[in-house]
């Protein structure tokens, strides 16, 4: 082949890939342009966008998206208007979008498609669906305002990555409760997801706990990308959160319409419910380094149980005791009540790591629950509500907020095994009950405090009435960790004093155990006395 018909045959194919390749792009473009054109003389219907009604000048260009592009746009030219990128009259193309002012106002009131030649395509008040010139002196020439060029994959313009990953979801359902978008969305839900696989940040899964991250950030200073928070006028607590995408417009999970692009800026509605608006860039950490954090989240999930006191299921204060005990070796009573009338008051703003947070009158009346604090607003808890297990939440959650009791610090109830007899003690804790029994085999009452005295070289005798004779009398108030405590039942029962009104005693139930007796209303009920016995007596 010479290198003439190389050279033409090179070329021929060039101007021929150019020119398919425009005749697709001209196509593509005309798209918008060429549906509009098949509803010419559809007559004109307020807020309408059914062909077969009628159209408003909002309503043809959203049917028109929609049947073309698949796209959902709003109805009303002013909420079209804050789509798309700007475009100069001199570089209109065939698809773009040219807006209008009204006779009375600087505002946008209609809206319609350019053709190309001058030529625009809209529902006129009086003539339904037309085809008309924009040419200069011309009606529609003299309220021109300005066109924008949507991109159908990406309407808002939007830059932001966690904006970029809501818009996938518009027109995701709604659900209550829903974290998913196979299950719907809540407002909270919603967001959390998207930072979640945009960002890879973990945020709470509702409104008022994600108030709680985040810089706060004036209306005039709101950038795509802020989350905005919505309250119940009524009471006053966070009930919606939202994505700022820009030019006063948002998108959340509404209960009407799932995942949705709305106006707000305009809207008396939201701004009268507006709260507030965060940019959110981290969320900090619980301190996982803490030793009783570190043994609190092995147990994440857990389920809830009512009486719940191990790792096959817990309750708050089962909870709380179980990890105190494991971490710290500091044995809590059971209730959450009992558990409030220990340790040391704390404000709040002086709260530590590890502190438990106690709230009231949740599902009875009273101190009814307790969860550890765990760092940065957040506690670890077993929590009856929700997903009813062991989560971390927010004490900035509304519930919490509200419920809210006090703060008590517990590491002052260490038991001191230095002293030898409370050592001997506590290295029996969970040997159980028996009947007669005076061995770590198994111990009654008497048999254990004998047992642990001959340990440590004082010889007792077997049962607690007798073991009252010996020794110095104590008065209550001062009680010192290894001294004979009595407690009288049907018979006299003996234990041995801990420190921080604790002791060690046998329970039918549960063997050899530590319970406060101070704050237990059948052990403070039936104290008796108490009996200091030294070495060599």
């Amino acid at each position: 082949m010479s290198k003439w018909l190389h050279t033409c045959l090179f070329l021929g194919v060039f101007f021929l890939s150019v020119f398919l390749a425009n005749t697709a792009f001209a196509d593509e473009e005309l798209s918008i342009s060429e549906t509009a054109q098949k509803y010419l003389g559809v007559p004109y219907l307020t807020d309408s966008q059914e062909p077969n009604q009628g159209f408003s000048t909002g309503g043809l260009i959203q049917y028109v998206f929609k049947e073309a592009k698949d796209v959902d746009l709003p109805l009303y030219p002013r909420e079209q208007f804050k789509l798309g990128k700007d475009v100069n009259k001199e570089d209109l193309k065939a698809g773009d979008l040219v807006f209008f002012k009204g006779a009375n106002t600087e505002n946008v009131t209609s809206v319609g498609i350019y053709n190309g030649n001058n030529e625009i395509i809209i529902s006129s008040v009086s003539k339904g669906v037309i085809k008309t010139e924009l040419t200069e002196g011309s009606y529609y020439e003299d309220r021109y305002i300005g066109a924008k060029r949507l991109d159908a994959d990406n309407l808002y313009q939007v830059e932001s990555p966690l904006l970029k990953e809501a818009m996938k979801y518009v027109g995701v359902g709604y659900s209550s409760n829903g974290k998913t978008p196979d299950e719907g969305f809540s407002s909270a839900g919603f967001v959390q997801y998207v930072f979640e696989h945009a960002l890879h940040l973990k945020l709470p899964d509702n409104s008022s706990e994600q108030w709680s991250l985040g810089q706060t950030i004036s209306k005039e200073n709101l950038q795509p990308g802020d989350v905005l928070f919505f309250k119940n006028t009524d009471t006053g607590d966070i009930t919606t959160t939202a994505f700022y995408l820009g030019n006063g417009q948002m998108i959340y999970s509404s209960p009407s319409e799932g995942i949705t692009a709305i106006d707000f800026e305009d809207s008396s509605y939201w701004n009268s419910r507006f709260y507030g608006a965060k940019r959110i860039t981290e969320v900090p950490d619980i301190d996982r380094e803490n030793p009783l954090i570190t043994e609190a989240l092995k147990y994440m999930g857990v389920p809830y149980v009512e009486g719940g006191k191990t790792p096959n299921g817990f309750d708050c204060s089962g909870f709380t005791k179980y990890v105190y005990e494991k971490a710290m070796g500091i044995y809590l009573p059971e209730a959450p009540e009992q558990q409030w009338e220990l340790g040391t008051p704390v404000e709040k703003k002086d709260i530590q790591v590890g502190d438990l947070v106690f709230f009231q009158d949740t599902h009875r009346p009273g101190i009814s629950h307790v969860g550890i604090y765990a760092g940065h607003n957040q506690m670890i808890h077993a929590s009856r509500t929700d997903t009813a297990e062991v989560r971390i939440n927010y004490l900035s959650y509304n519930f919490y907020t509200e419920k809210f009791a006090g703060i008590r610090r517990m590491n002052t109830l260490v038991i001191p095994k230095n002293i030898p007899v409370v050592k001997e003690a506590t290295d029996l804790l969970n040997v159980p009950y028996q009947s007669g029994g005076t061995s770590p085999e198994g111990f009654d009452t008497d048999g254990f405090v004998q047992y642990v005295y001959k340990q440590v070289g004082i010889d007792l005798p077997r049962y607690g009435k007798d073991m009252l004779q010996k020794g110095t009398e104590v008065k209550e108030e001062d009680l010192q960790p290894g001294d004979l405590i009595f407690f009288e039942s049907n018979s006299m029962i003996p234990a041995i004093y801990v420190g921080n009104g604790q002791i060690a005693v046998v329970s039918r139930n549960e063997g050899v155990r530590i319970v406060n007796y101070k704050v237990s209303s059948y052990w403070k009920s039936i104290y008796y006395g108490a009996r200091r016995i030294n070495i060599g007596e």
